[in-house]
């Protein structure tokens, strides 16, 4: 049996919101912060870009059982942040795409993040655009379906603000690699 693997393909996911201040410090304040009201501070953040494998599958937080302290959480997230006084957003919105009309056989997912001063009508439109874009320039051949929106605002009443939004991946499926074994 081979150590070699291919890609690792993202498989369960669940999706968190939170907002945070501090008067002391942005990364190590208000992010940290937004990181615990969205449940997900415990874990080293890595980002994604914009897409789901057609296997993967949406869960809550209480049906999973989350990983380690300090483990790394692989996630595609919207961060937004800012200073006092200042409203702040982070939005996702993601769609299954379909490979016909009947929406019966998944092609994939494609995710959409926007952040920045918008209030969350303003995020949502903008969230529509951008995901209808990105659907018409890349992926035409195949069909939308039903657009899912995970938000988050803050007005900042401390020095620094943050408002985040995620899609948080707990598994994976680690297939075969499809290269040839090397003998050395």
């Amino acid at each position: 049996m081979s150590n070699i693997f291919g890609n690792t393909i993202p498989n369960t996911f669940f999706v968190t919101k939170g907002s945070g201040e501090s008067d002391l410090e942005l990364h190590a304040g208000s992010y940290h912060m937004a990181l615990y009201d969205a449940g997900i501070s415990d874990y080293n953040i890595m980002t994604y870009s914009s897409v789901l494998p057609a296997t993967a599958h949406l869960a809550t937080m209480d049906e999973v059982d989350m990983p380690p302290f300090g483990s790394e959480m692989k996630t595609i997230m919207s961060v937004s942040h800012g200073f006092q006084d200042e409203f702040v957003s982070a939005g996702i919105v993601y769609a299954w795409m379909y490979k016909d009309e009947n929406f019966d056989e998944k092609a994939g997912g494609l995710v959409c993040e926007v952040n920045g001063r918008y209030r969350i009508e303003e995020l949502e439109s903008r969230l529509i655009r951008v995901i209808n874009d990105l659907h018409q320039k890349t992926y035409k051949q195949y069909y939308l379906g039903e657009l899912n929106f995970i938000t988050e605002g803050i007005t900042i009443t401390k020095r620094y603000g943050t408002a985040l939004a995620s899609l948080c991946f707990v598994d994976f499926i680690n297939p075969a690699s499809p290269m040839p074994e090397v003998q050395a």
